[in-house]
């Protein structure tokens, strides 16, 4: 890991001047740089080495060097520096103009050896560059034949499934030498979601990225971008209702949060030692984009061999479970499309042997829609106990001509019925619902509706509304107190 107390400095010299080389090393050592690394570049009109060289950086006053940088982005900036092309074209071309300048040296080389007048020692100093040329030579026609090859492009079909790209200015949120980095914070997000809905979120890759504007962050799943906002390291966020009173002050950014769309105030981190709220820094805020995205987009992320992990652990215990309804009732998408349903719900899937056992009694239901509301019926009292706060559980219904609308929705057709929906009904109605919240003062909006319509107004209302449970009045089970607060 880099050091923040290091300064670096790039020096350039030409590939075929060893001794220019020789000199630069030995300048830089007795002023007590070491080298750091030291890579081949092309630029117009040849091909150099660049050098860059480390020390701890100097307290005296400033450097007569203008190319020493002092900044914790550094590494991240070499990397992008010293990496290889970008496609295979251009590395091909890279190799190409390798090949014409080792070509060019190797015939100086011959016209100096064929010259008159030459010494033993020379003539045995030439033959070995010439030796050393050709080598090199052979290397770069080589590589030239990988770099060519269709196996080679095999390798690069591949993807990563879960990706976070950072911005330049908010790189150090995943550095080790954070007390609260992100890479930590990722584990905790992991294992919160194993622990509440037995859904293990895949590895996660981060990126710095050129394409993000100032301070911002973003969520790719399988390279589509589904979250993009801003975050602030240094400071800590608040929810503005959290903090009723706070006057805020110059250094202060406020703005709307677009996880809940609430409004969010960023405060430096020496001005909140005291606060009675205790705030999230950027990498928990980053934690808390990852958890909602992992949640929301379940769908995506859960491939066929997560699935089989499930069906593993059921075989441990029960292979009976497995054998009885796989392939012959359901198939291997049924049971994803299953899982992802429940947990894109806020169900939990840890007791999967029970989960599949109810599958087995309703394994022979007509739809994989009707499974699921009998699997999430066998699963209601877990399903309240986790919403419920105290044993109370507070409900929101419909008005009879807000159902009557959404029933409008559907339309026979000769052969299957069809959903026709309109963004402004569904907009109006989300609308409804977060001014309501509002006025009771919900963070969480529990919702019930007739089973029949259950999930589709969850995955029509989900995209506009937060938090968002929806249940069925079947679901309500009596040992929990059900609070009825009002009717939107």
């Amino acid at each position: 890991m880099y050091n923040k107390k290091m300064q670096y400095i790039i020096k350039s010299v030409p590939t075929d001047d060893k001794q220019a080389l020789e000199n630069l090393l030995n300048e830089m050592s007795d002023s007590g740089w070491d080298l750091y690394t030291m890579h081949e570049v092309e630029t117009e009109s040849s091909i150099d080495f660049n050098c860059i060289f480390m020390r701890e950086k100097q307290e005296e006053a400033k450097a007569d060097l203008d190319d020493i940088v002092n900044i914790t982005s550094f590494k991240y900036r070499m990397e992008k520096m010293l990496a290889a092309p970008s496609s295979p074209y251009a590395s091909c071309k890279e190799i190409q103009l390798k090949i014409s300048n080792k070509k060019e040296r190797i015939k100086k080389i011959k016209i100096e050896l064929e010259s008159d007048g030459l010494s033993s020692d020379k003539k045995k100093q030439l033959n070995t560059q010439m030796s050393d040329e050709l080598k090199q030579l052979n290397e770069l026609k080589q590589a030239l034949v990988n770099e060519i090859s269709p196996d080679a492009m095999y390798s690069s079909i591949k993807e990563e499934k879960f990706v976070v790209n950072l911005s330049e200015e908010i790189l150090e949120v995943i550095s080790m030498e954070a007390n609260d980095n992100l890479l930590a914070e990722t584990v905790k997000v992991r294992q919160e979601l194993a622990d509440r809905l037995g859904y293990v979120i895949p590895h996660i890759h981060f990126h710095n990225s050129d394409e993000l504007n100032q301070n911002e962050f973003s969520i790719k799943i399988h390279d589509i971008e589904v979250f993009r906002t801003v975050v602030f390291p240094n400071y800590r966020a608040y929810y503005k209702d959290d903090i009723k009173g706070y006057k805020l002050s110059a250094d202060d950014i406020s703005l709307t949060d677009d996880l809940t769309g609430r409004k969010i105030i960023w405060i430096p981190q020496n001005k909140v030692k005291d606060f009675w709220a205790q705030g999230m820094s950027a990498s928990e805020y980053i934690g808390k984009a990852i958890k909602m995205i992992a949640v929301k987009e379940v769908s995506d992320i859960m491939d066929y061999n997560d699935v089989n992990k499930y069906v593993e652990k059921v075989i441990e215990i029960n292979s009976f479970l497995v054998d009885n309804i796989i392939p012959d009732f359901i198939t291997a998408s049924d049971l994803k499309y299953l899982l992802t349903c429940l947990i894109r719900e806020g169900v939990s899937v840890k007791n999967i042997v029970y989960i599949f056992e109810k599958i087995n009694d309703y394994a022979n239901e007509p739809t994989k829609e009707d499974l699921l509301d009998k699997v999430r019926l066998a699963l209601s009292k877990h399903i309240v106990k986790d919403l419920s706060v105290n044993g109370e559980l507070k409900v929101v219904e419909f008005e009879d001509e807000t159902v009557d609308k959404i029933y409008s929705f559907f339309q026979e057709d000769e052969e299957d019925p069809i959903i026709r929906i309109e963004a402004c009904d569904v907009e109006e109605i989300g609308d409804r619902l977060i001014k309501f919240a509002k006025s009771k003062k919900l963070s969480q909006i529990n919702l019930v509706v007739p089973m029949d319509i259950r999930h589709m107004v969850f995955v029509i209302l989900s995209e506009f509304v937060p938090n968002l449970t929806v249940l069925a009045h079947e679901e309500l089970v009596s040992e929990c107190d059900i609070k009825f607060i009002g009717k939107v």
